[in-house]
């Protein structure tokens, strides 16, 4: 069950710019844009911003039709502005044991994996990914294969928890008895060369009043960037997963080149 993703199908000519997905902003990013595009008056945006931010990541809603609570010239305006969109699914496979993959489009010719692996953690894992493409060429990665093309935003990476909670049926946001109560930043691309969207993602996903699932949950894995270490756990407090592959630095240097620049000793001391 493999897909080979063609990123020399990435387009040059400049991209339109497109409405603001809401799904990608934190709580304080969030009550700031709608301030900015006058939907509410600053005395108002910290309430109706816990509105907005229920609808999409409590419920799961991707028209601001839906929001039955927030009034419809306020809707109308949240149309006008922004977006709730789930990107386009190119292809989805699911295998006898309950894997489901998911090739995801989110702009022209940006496409992500994303994998849902069943009886990982606590109930099923969501492997998800950080990058298109990855700069490490690391010799038993695909990716590693593929040159970088652009690190994703924090809407695109809350999407593919998104997608697949869409697929699973797990809106509203459930408690308990979670299918995928799991996240693991182990997809395309090395988590820690981007940092910032990744942080905002993690601070989305683990909202107690949206996704909800606990930081203690979500793994982020690395090849090792020993500098963006101790900055993960400050900004994160996710769980740390190293890609050793090897105990001895001659052996890692060739599995994965970064250890050439940040050997063994200092990952270990960092």
């Amino acid at each position: 069950m493999s897909i080979t993703l063609d990123l020399s199908r990435v387009s040059n000519a400049p991209a339109l710019k497109a409405p603001v997905n809401l799904s990608g902003l934190t709580r304080a990013g969030l009550r700031q844009a709608l301030i900015d595009a006058n939907v509410c008056p600053p005395e108002k945006a910290k309430m109706r911003a816990s509105q907005v931010w229920s609808w999409i990541h409590h419920y799961g809603v991707t028209e601001f039709s839906a929001m039955s609570n927030v009034a419809k010239d306020m809707q109308a305006k949240l149309a006008e502005h922004f977006t709730l969109a789930r990107p386009e699914i190119v292809e989805r496979q699911v295998s006898k044991d309950g894997t489901r993959k998911w090739l995801i489009r989110t702009a022209p010719g940006i496409e992500i994996e994303t994998v849902y692996i069943p009886d990982v953690g606590r109930a099923g894992a969501l492997c998800v990914s950080s990058q298109v493409g990855c700069t490490l060429n690391c010799t038993f990665c695909h990716t590693g294969t593929q040159k970088l093309v652009r690190n994703l935003t924090a809407a695109e990476i809350v999407a593919q928890v998104q997608v697949a909670r869409d697929d699973l049926e797990e809106w509203p946001s459930p408690k308990e008895d979670r299918r995928l109560s799991n996240i693991v930043f182990m997809g395309m691309g090395e988590p820690r060369y981007n940092l910032d969207h990744v942080a905002d993602a993690i601070d989305i996903i683990s909202d107690n009043e949206g996704i909800a699932l606990s930081r203690r949950r979500i793994t982020v894995s690395t090849s090792g960037v020993v500098p963006q270490l101790d900055a993960l756990g400050t900004r994160t407090a996710a769980m740390l997963a190293i890609s050793l592959h090897a105990t001895n630095d001659a052996l890692r240097d060739v599995l994965v080149p970064l250890n050439k620049k940040y050997p063994l000793d200092q990952l270990m001391a960092g």
